[in-house]
């Protein structure tokens, strides 16, 4: 049993980004949250009907919850039906569920390969449907519920529009990714120590677990991913306390003196920890896990584990994601062998750097382009080495 975040890329990307748009291979997707579902006309996905965040500043943050609060007591009345969306006349086509190509390749890419070395026989995979749900009535979701448990063996869980937004846009995205990735709080207002989208992290959380609860069969082994669901192994320990729980980090995990900047630290640690193994993608990010869970948590630390009151957690690395197989056999397709050659051709006699980076601020695609000018400009005499 795998628990994700989605199945499907929770970003609408704009149709410019299509270089084919039958082929969903030319798709350049963007961990960037683009709050435009379903304008592109390329996805039929419906729009999200989540109210705009609260404001940054503390007191423009409370008087946003005392106009919430009322607007709520309000709504206690008689209520007005609300009209439909055009969302829902699109939804009344046919349409297929395919293998997306876009999202967490490098989960894909492990599962894969523990399915091809006979590791995973039966995997039933948990997640977000990825697109906000709102506008879907009851009937629709069943439909889609039963397809996908049916034909692909995955469970659907749903979850407001306002808590995936929450979750996914405001806490994970401008909180968790920053941190993680050593882009510290640099004031005492900073939203990584008090921001109103913590409380919807945790609800698609708990979603997540009681879904995965209701389904649990003894000797069933859970597999929980990446930053996105930190508090879903405790809540599944606390129902089955002898579940056999692996947590996978697929990104980076920082240093105890910043991870500490994080309002729910201990939350977060204490969620992770309600595995029996936690595991990252180098040694480092393993032995920050220890570190901040010694200095944070005071509890005992070893090189292979955490000991808490009444069991131990293993820690350890395991870079995953490549699969070398897949790469050789892309390679020989020509297309891919197309280009190799136009290259060769074009930049013969030149050194070609090639690199792939996603376009957020958290790659410093800028910084690196900015670095290589001024290597250049250091050193001229490289200039007649390298394709420019």
């Amino acid at each position: 049993m795998i628990a994700q975040e989605d199945y499907f890329t929770p970003t609408q990307p704009s149709a410019a980004h299509f270089l084919r748009p039958n082929d969903p291979k030319t798709l350049v997707r963007s961990d960037a949250h683009v709050p435009e579902w379903g304008s592109s006309g390329l996805f039929n996905q419906p729009r999200s009907r989540a109210d705009p965040a609260p404001p940054d500043t503390i007191l423009e943050y409370t008087r946003a919850q005392e106009r919430a609060k009322a607007q709520r007591e309000r709504s206690r009345g008689p209520r007005m039906r609300r009209s439909k969306s055009g969302d829902d006349a699109r939804w009344k086509q046919k349409y297929n569920v395919v293998k997306t190509v876009q999202g967490n390749t490098g989960l894909f890419n492990a599962v894969d390969a523990a399915m091809k070395a006979g590791d995973l026989t039966d995997v039933t995979n948990v997640g977000l449907i990825g697109f906000p749900t709102d506008v879907l009535d009851a009937n629709k979701k069943s439909e889609i519920s039963d397809k996908l448990a049916e034909d692909h063996n995955s469970l659907v869980v749903y979850v407001s529009d306002k808590d995936f937004d929450g979750h996914y846009a405001h806490y994970c995205k401008t909180i968790l990714w920053p941190v993680f990735h050593y882009v510290i709080p640099d004031h005492p207002k900073s939203k990584a120590f008090l921001d109103h989208s913590w409380v919807f992290y945790e609800s698609v959380n708990r979603a997540i677990a009681e879904k995965i609860v209701k389904n649990y069969k003894r000797g069933d082994t859970i597999w929980i991913h990446d930053y996105h669901l930190c508090l879903v192994p405790a809540m599944i320990r606390q129902k089955l306390p002898d579940a056999k729980i692996g947590f996978f980090l697929h990104t980076a995990f920082p240093s105890s003196e910043v991870f500490r900047c994080l309002a729910a630290r201990k939350q977060l640690l204490e969620g992770m920890l309600g595995a029996n193994l936690v595991a990252f993608q180098t040694p480092e990010y393993a032995h920050h896990f220890l570190q901040t869970c010694s200095r944070i948590l005071a509890a005992e630390a070893a090189d292979d584990g955490v000991q808490l009151e009444n069991r131990f957690v293993n820690v350890f690395s395991s870079p995953i994601g490549i699969d070398p197989a897949q790469l050789n056999d892309a390679r020989k397709d020509t297309d891919v062998k197309k280009w190799v050659n136009t290259m060769e051709e074009r930049y013969k006699g030149k050194r070609v750097i090639v690199a792939r980076d996603k376009l957020n601020n958290i790659q410093g695609v800028r910084q690196k382009l900015l670095a290589y000018e001024l290597f250049l400009n250091r050193y001229p005499e490289w200039k007649d080495k390298v394709g420019i």
